[in-house]
């Protein structure tokens, strides 16, 4: 189910466009980025008992995601290498390397819900640390998933000769965590259940929010990833 949204709320009027998208459709299951998530390295894979295991895990936990999402699109008032202006709201981080020549900007916040969460802790306090490690992972990669779905929606409002840039996260590549309270003046994330924590954290925390521009095909640079310009070179999430 998807609804447009007009915002009542006059932070988040001079939106574009809006949507609230009550369901977004479950990725399908792809145990490489389960691994992944779990912490195995590029190109190594579980044992096949354990994956068999994890497999059988996965496959319990896809029932209780509840992928879903928001966001509106604002014209560009002011970009610069370190800084973007939507609405009189300034968002502040390496927004140059992500939103390069973009005229507007779709702010978003995807999540799959409390419930994997849940799961995870009953199966960590019932001593079954492996169940909870796959659930949890499982509800990470869903919500990239989802996040992905959600992109999906946005690239309905592509002009001809547009493309999306990549998306770009508080937390992340020079992104402070404290935008978050930015992000969410531009969206509704409540309307999917998403709230923000002191901490600056989202709960749900299987969630997502960030930012993706509309920007000339010819300036879009999708060969890369943002990995590349990331300085934490031990990760073992590094693509």
């Amino acid at each position: 189910m998807t609804t447009a949204d007009q915002h009542g709320d006059t932070s988040r009027s001079e939106a574009l466009t809006a949507e609230i998208c009550a369901e977004l459709p479950t990725t399908p299951t792809d145990p490489v980025e389960i691994c992944r998530y779990l912490g195995y390295p590029q190109g190594v894979t579980p044992a096949p008992r354990m994956a068999e295991r994890i497999a059988q895990v996965v496959e319990q936990t896809r029932p209780h995601l509840r992928p879903r999402g928001a966001y509106a699109v604002y014209a560009v008032s002011s970009l610069t290498a370190n800084s973007l202006n939507l609405n009189g709201t300034t968002i502040t981080g390496r927004i140059g390397e992500f939103m390069t020549d973009s005229d507007r900007v779709a702010v978003f916040a995807v999540t799959v819900g409390e419930e994997i969460s849940r799961l995870a802790e009953a199966a960590a306090k019932s001593g079954d640390a492996l169940a909870a490690c796959v659930m949890d992972a499982t509800g990470s990669w869903a919500a990239e998933g989802a996040a992905e779905a959600l992109m999906l929606r946005i690239r309905r409002h592509l002009k001809e000769q547009e493309e999306l840039t990549l998306r770009y996260s508080p937390g992340y590549c020079g992104m402070e965590i404290d935008q978050q309270r930015n992000l969410f003046q531009l969206v509704q994330a409540d309307s999917v259940g998403v709230t923000l924590m002191p901490s600056m954290l989202m709960h749900p925390l299987k969630s997502i929010s960030g930012l993706v521009g509309f920007a000339p095909k010819a300036t879009v640079n999708h060969s890369y990833s943002p990995c590349d310009i990331c300085p934490r070179v031990g990760c073992h999430m590094r693509r």
